[in-house]
């Protein structure tokens, strides 16, 4: 009876250990990588959810999504074209004595300085749309009446969109040519580059 006593409990232990040894398995190999599955998953809809709902915050509402998106494209194009590529920077000085004609400012000199790119507040290197953003410093003097003055600054400022911005204006009376006065302008224009 001893003996049948020791041989069930072996066989109970044995069960114990095979049903043990099973359900180790089926935690490592099945269990275990199916909950990690579920919580990347659970991760990524969160995230989906969250861009989701900072698109339509951006963009505005579902019903009207595409039109805004189409809107925010066509504004990002332009936006771009704003800005001219290095190659095109003798165009600025083009567009601004053109400018400074039609309003009937004089300019006596234009003095383009050196690039130099823009940093953001790290010190990188400022990018827009991928293309590095660079600065040309442009001093212009100009001999105009101070209502001509006044609206070419205006011109520049606001016609001319983000990419040029009068940084200092120094204006001296000159009695040999009243009633104008000279005017020296510091200017920057932004251009973009590789």
């Amino acid at each position: 009876m001893v003996n049948k006593l020791i041989g069930k409990d072996k066989k109970n232990l044995l069960k114990t250990a095979v049903f043990s040894g099973i359900a180790v398995l089926f935690l490592q190999f099945v269990y275990f990588p199916k909950a990690a599955e579920v919580k990347r998953l659970s991760a990524e809809n969160k995230k989906m959810k969250t861009d989701i709902a900072e698109l339509y915050n951006f963009a505005g509402g579902q019903d009207n999504l595409k039109d805004n998106i189409i809107k925010m494209r066509d504004y990002a194009a332009t936006l771009r074209s704003a800005f001219p590529s290095i190659k095109e920077a003798s165009n600025v000085i083009k567009q601004l004595n053109e400018e400074a004609r039609a309003i009937n400012v004089n300019v006596i000199s234009v003095k383009p300085g050196d690039l130099f790119e823009y940093k953001d507040m790290l010190g990188s290197q400022l990018k827009i749309f991928n293309y590095s953003c660079k600065s040309m410093p442009i001093s212009l003097s100009v001999e105009a009446r101070y209502q001509a003055l006044g609206d070419f600054l205006h011109k520049i400022e606001s016609g001319m969109g983000p990419i040029i911005c009068v940084n200092k204006v120094e204006m001296r009376k000159d009695i040999n040519i009243l009633p104008k006065i000279r005017a020296d302008i510091e200017l920057n224009a932004s251009v973009l580059g590789e």
